[in-house]
């Protein structure tokens, strides 16, 4: 007789490891390649279209056996150690400012971390609240409440700037961040997805680009939006080439270029 852990039972909700976007197609075909170790499927309607669904960068080896319960960055996007917002006379709080003398709790009330007093100011008219950030500056908080309605507040006055998202938006907590000059606000989606903000825009809808331009060379991407006017990404895409044929141990073989892509003459795409 075979021993080991129930198996989940046929009426089981079974939450997938990975979900990958088909946006925009449909899915006319779906294969598994051994040898590459990805699945690959073929756009609905043009057979000789074949999409790679790799998760490399996911299953490498930075990827975590044992998901994660909590990450963090700084305000200039580096890795550090996730903290728990301070307990305050017993009352778990839920974030605390750049100084770490204030901290906001669940009802939306300011509180004295070093004496527990409460302080002036506080989320008004919103339900619970399950997540909040402080801008790095303090200028600006954003909260969102246990159904989901996320607001902007001057963290001075104590007046709402702007709703967000209305309430039932998201069943998911969100992962709230600021960029560090206060300018920017980010937001995670229960579906995975992340809408940024312009904070100093007096309707807060997320930030829409007015223009996009290449450099001299195609070097860089300039970016412009209502209120960052100039912005550059910097593009090097001989080295993504050189970063993604050694991702793959170099290029496709003719026999693998038959099989899918058999509508376009082969080349050596990685080089000798």
């Amino acid at each position: 007789m075979a021993h080991g852990p129930p198996g989940p039972a046929a009426d089981s909700v079974r939450t997938p490891l990975l979900t990958f976007p088909a946006a925009g197609s449909s899915v006319g075909g779906l294969r598994l390649d051994p040898a590459a170790g990805v699945p690959r499927h073929l756009e609905g309607g043009r057979t000789s279209t074949v999409h790679t669904l790799s998760p490399h960068g996911l299953l490498g080896s930075a990827w975590q056996r044992k998901p994660a319960a909590r990450a963090a960055f700084d305000s200039r996007g580096r890795p550090v150690m996730a903290h728990r917002p301070p307990v305050v006379h017993g009352e778990q709080t839920l974030v605390a400012d750049a100084t770490g003398r204030n901290a906001l709790t669940h009802e939306g009330g300011l509180v004295d971390v070093p004496t527990g007093r409460r302080r002036t100011g506080a989320v008004t008219g919103e339900d619970l609240l399950r997540a909040a950030v402080f801008s790095p500056v303090g200028r600006l908080l954003a909260a969102e409440d246990m159904n989901g309605r996320l607001t902007l507040w001057d963290a001075r006055t104590w007046r709402r700037l702007a709703v967000l998202r209305p309430t039932g938006a998201t069943v998911a907590e969100s992962a709230p961040t600021f960029s560090a000059d206060g300018s920017l606000f980010a937001a995670s989606t229960a579906d995975g997805f992340v809408q940024v903000w312009e904070t100093d825009r007096t309707r807060l809808f997320p930030a829409t680009v007015l223009a996009l331009g290449f450099t001299s060379g195609a070097r860089e991407l300039r970016i412009g939006s209502p209120h960052l006017a100039d912005r550059g990404v910097p593009l090097r895409p001989e080295t993504g080439a050189a970063e993604l044929c050694d991702r793959a141990g170099g290029g496709p073989t003719r026999a693998e270029w038959r099989r899918y892509l058999p509508s376009v003459p082969y080349r050596d795409t990685c080089g000798a």
